[in-house]
Order: structure tokens, then C-alpha cells, then sequence
């Protein structure tokens, strides 16, 4: 029971709004479900990254305040560059069949995006923190899972979805993107701003 509710708690998690799954829908939803997996193969890769240091009892490396603050401000100014981006470019035209390029950028992006969430290993050392002394690699298994699945669900059902969007309504979800993307920035910003005076308290 105690696993199967980590599974639910990571699928739950994954599908609550944040950069990583709205970069995983937007992508899927611009260029179809192979663009989309490629970015969920990046922030995968930042999983990955995240539980290891877990595993192997390193994740007092994100403890650094510098480096906290230093995630934080790059990855508050790309997703201020990903919000322009939106914003700048013309009216969609959706083209179902468009060639996908450039494959190896999306997957980093995906995964800069992640790892530019210090947070990120908090939130999975206070998911995992019951399990460490029984059990850890069995629940770094079914939390991956659980996150997996929430993000292939989205693929799909971005996939599904894209089929009957329209030009003008797929400008709109742009649009909130690109809102939501520079909200995310400014949080990232402010926290960085937060952390890099933190030292000078002391």
C-alpha cells in the first residue's frame, strides 16, 4: 500500500503545473508526439540526475546556497527567453505533417529545464526520505513510474488533442504559454534574488 501510494503521489505530482510538464505539452502539441518524447526523455535524464544523488547519499550538493541561487537566476532567464520566443513569433500555422528538427536541442532543453529546479531535489528527498532504510531503490522505481506515466498521458492526450485544434486556438494555448513560462521565470528569479543575499544576512 505504502508503494502503490508513492506510485499515485508521483503521478499526481507530475501532472501539477509547472515548467516541465508545460514544456512537455507544448511541444508535443507544436510538433506531434515524437517532439513531445523527446522532451520527456530530457527532464527523464534530470530524474535521473536528481534520484542518484539520492541514492548515493549526495544530495547535500544542492545545498550550496550559491548554487541554488545560480540555477535558479540561468533558469529564470531562459524561461524569460522561451516566454519571448512565444510572444515574438507570428500566428501559428499547424502543419501535422512538419518535419522534426533538431531532436538533440529539445531533449537538452528538457533537461536544462530541469536541472535549473534546485527544488526539484528537495522535493524528491521528502518523497523518498520514508523509504530510505527500507526498500530505496524498489521506491526510486515506482515514483519514476508514477512521474513516467503522468508525463506519457499528457503525450498522449496532447497527441490525441492536436488533431482538432485549429490555427487560432492553438495561437491562444501559445500564448498561455508563454504567460505561464514567464511566471515560472519570475518565481525562479525572486527566489534567486532570495538566496544570493541570504549570505549577507550572516
Amino acid at each position: 500500500m505504502e508503494l502503490l501510494g508513492l506510485f499515485l503521489l508521483g503521478f499526481v505530482a507530475a501532472l501539477t503545473p509547472g515548467p516541465d510538464i508545460l514544456f512537455v505539452l507544448r511541444n508535443t502539441l507544436s510538433f506531434g508526439s515524437k517532439q513531445g518524447f523527446l522532451a520527456f526523455l530530457g527532464i527523464f535524464s534530470g530524474w535521473i540526475i536528481f534520484l542518484s544523488l539520492i541514492y548515493f547519499g549526495l544530495s547535500h550538493f544542492f545545498d550550496n546556497i550559491l548554487l541554488q541561487a545560480s540555477l535558479n537566476l540561468i533558469g529564470g532567464i531562459y524561461l524569460f527567453y522561451i516566454a519571448y520566443m512565444l510572444f515574438k513569433k507570428s500566428k501559428n500555422h499547424i502543419n501535422l505533417h512538419q518535419k522534426i528538427e533538431k531532436n538533440f536541442f529539445i531533449y537538452f532543453k528538457g533537461l536544462f529545464i530541469n536541472l535549473s529546479n534546485p527544488k526539484a531535489i528537495l522535493f524528491f528527498t521528502i518523497i523518498i526520505s520514508p523509504f530510505i532504510n527500507n526498500n530505496l531503490e524498489i521506491s526510486l522505481i515506482i515514483l519514476l513510474c508514477g512521474l513516467s506515466l503522468a508525463f506519457l498521458f499528457i503525450i498522449f492526450l496532447s497527441a490525441f488533442s492536436r488533431n482538432f485544434i485549429n490555427n487560432a486556438f492553438f495561437d491562444k494555448i501559445d500564448k498561455i504559454c508563454g504567460i505561464l513560462f514567464l511566471v515560472f521565470g519570475v518565481l525562479l528569479l525572486f527566489q534567486a534574488y532570495k538566496l544570493f543575499l541570504m549570505p549577507q544576512s550572516f
